[in-house]
């Protein structure tokens, strides 16, 4: 899987890491067809190779689940 970013991806990832380390909590919403679910996997791989922590996800379809995990273990 290719890793790079769009730019507004890479903006988006830039202020979800900022608003994290401010709330510890964060929601990212953007239109159908502009790569959350890539964007998601690179920051997930990111925070993981910097934390060595677990990530929880939840979505309302198991599918969705299923997805983002396989996109991540790419």
């Amino acid at each position: 899987m290719n890793d790079t970013l769009r730019d507004y991806q890479q903006e988006m990832k830039l202020r979800l890491f900022k608003e994290w380390e401010l709330h510890r909590s964060v929601m990212v919403q953007m239109p159908t067809g502009t790569g959350k679910t890539h964007l998601l996997a690179a920051i997930v791989r990111e925070f993981l190779r910097g934390s060595g922590s677990r990530v929880w996800i939840v979505a309302h379809r198991r599918e969705l689940v299923d997805q983002i995990e396989e996109t991540v273990s790419r």
